[in-house]
């Protein structure tokens, strides 16, 4: 198994305000919204090692900078999200950027180029300090939709907030997230997955497979087994058929304390084998949220 780990799956979205507050509702502690250097807006649920991050359009002018190769992260969100909300790129914890870049390439990935930015904070204690990061784009032929980026977080002190992790609702990080494939595009998946986190990382299970990484397994599934999982799934999720990230499957102390925001949240839920399943992908931007009662360690 490699050192990449799910970090955080972008979900993309129209309306990032609407979209935060629908989060915020749920029991998750949301920090203000920001702004990429690329012209996408963002808003986050900081877990440790991991983010839940809410990705928006807020400044076209600037799609088109920071371009790693031919590849424009604000051109690529605005893209996708243009045909449908929901992930269209995903995050890979990296403690090391260019030798997981060098990794990947040897194991036949494309590495779309290297970008590098930072921005401006002020810690606690009033002095300024500047965040670093640097990404490391990976993408697919016939894939678009699981593009991934190696994501080193050189100073993630200034990123991960103490008092922005105790969530109300015990939300703790990602067990797994969820790529909807179905049978005749899941040997891409499986290869592509291998090529990031190893072939040794694959397992077949009931309803397809699993690739365990540093931080959390990809779960793979077509619609005819997701209900294994989920349930039926509803007609607007994924409609395009595009193999995607489908699910955020999120570990939390108990569901006991996630029900009531729930429930205030007027959203609808169903357990299926033990987790706690949100299913109106129209109020998640394009998603599911499955729950899992796993405490912390």
């Amino acid at each position: 198994m490699s050192s990449l780990g799910i970090d955080h799956p972008l979900v993309c979205v129209r309306d990032l305000p609407m979209m935060r507050k629908t989060y915020c509702s749920l029991g998750f502690l949301m920090k203000p919204p920001g702004m990429h250097p690329w012209g996408t807006s963002t808003a986050l649920v900081i877990f440790r090692d991991q983010l839940l991050e809410l990705v928006g359009i807020q400044d076209e002018n600037l799609l088109d900078t920071y371009a790693a190769g031919e590849f424009c992260f604000g051109r690529h969100v605005q893209h996708w999200l243009a045909e449908r909300e929901g992930v269209c790129l995903s995050a890979l914890n990296s403690r090391d950027a260019a030798a997981d870049e060098a990794r990947v390439v040897a194991q036949g990935g494309t590495c779309e180029g290297t970008i590098e930015f930072g921005r401006d904070v002020i810690r606690d204690d009033g002095t300024p300090d500047r965040t670093k990061t640097t990404l490391k784009i990976f993408t697919r032929a016939g894939l678009p939709r699981l593009s991934m980026f190696a994501c080193q977080q050189h100073r993630r002190d200034l990123i991960e907030f103490p008092d922005w992790m105790d969530h109300p609702n015990g939300a703790h990080g990602f067990a797994s997230a969820t790529i909807l494939a179905e049978p005749d595009a899941q040997p891409a998946v499986r290869d592509w997955l291998a090529v990031l986190h190893g072939a040794d990382a694959v397992r077949d299970t009931d309803w397809g497979f699993a690739v365990a990484t540093a931080n959390g397994d990809w779960r793979v599934v077509s619609r005819a087994t997701a209900p294994m999982l989920f349930g039926a799934l509803p007609d607007e999720l994924a409609p395009d058929g595009a193999p995607s990230v489908i699910s955020l499957d999120i570990r939390c102390e108990s569901l006991s304390r996630l029900r009531p925001f729930i429930a205030a949240a007027n959203f609808a839920s169903r357990e299926v084998d033990g987790a706690l399943v949100l299913g109106d992908v129209t109020r998640l931007g394009g998603i599911l949220l499955s729950f899992q009662e796993i405490p912390k360690t």
